[in-house]
């Protein structure tokens, strides 16, 4: 899988989400409103991502109704997805192509990978506060992993 920019305007960036040869997801992040919009397969959804929590050191995904849908931290220099009541990690390569994986136990059993096509926009690489935008791409990936059309499919990711 990789995620791709498909157009770039003021405040609004599209990207979408790929496996192969098969458009997967497209998601639409405006940054003055912490507003994005997720299409896939025929069906749409409405976010807010935002940063919340002392030092607003966790990204929030809510749906709609403002219902806390998935969040993004840190614990014990380990990177956590916390989605459905469910506990995931991810790490991000360093390289020529950067790429996210995501795994539960172990980084050799990932869950998925993907790889970052972002117009070679170096503030997706890892540093000590990622960028909005990587954290965005990750829970609109976890989420899309985790919703009923991708189970419905039994899509293979990794």
């Amino acid at each position: 899988m990789n995620w791709e920019t498909v157009t770039s305007g003021i405040g609004q960036k599209v990207y979408t989400l790929w496996n192969n040869g098969r458009k997967l997801l497209t998601l639409g992040f405006y940054s003055g409103s912490n507003f994005a919009k997720i299409e896939y397969e025929g069906g749409k959804r409405a976010f807010t991502l935002r940063y919340e929590g002392f030092l607003k050191s966790k990204m929030v995904m809510r749906n709609e109704y403002g219902v806390r849908i998935a969040q993004i931290s840190a614990e014990n220099k380990e990177n956590i997805i916390a989605l459905n009541d469910e506990k995931l990690f991810y790490t991000i390569t360093e390289g020529e192509q950067p790429q996210v994986i995501i795994y539960k136990e172990s980084k050799d059993k990932p869950l998925a990978v993907c790889a970052l096509k972002l117009d070679n926009d170096r503030s997706i690489l890892p540093s000590i506060k990622p960028s909005a935008t990587q954290h965005s791409l990750l829970l609109a990936l976890c989420w899309y992993l985790f919703s009923p059309v991708a189970k419905e499919n039994n899509r293979e990711f990794a």
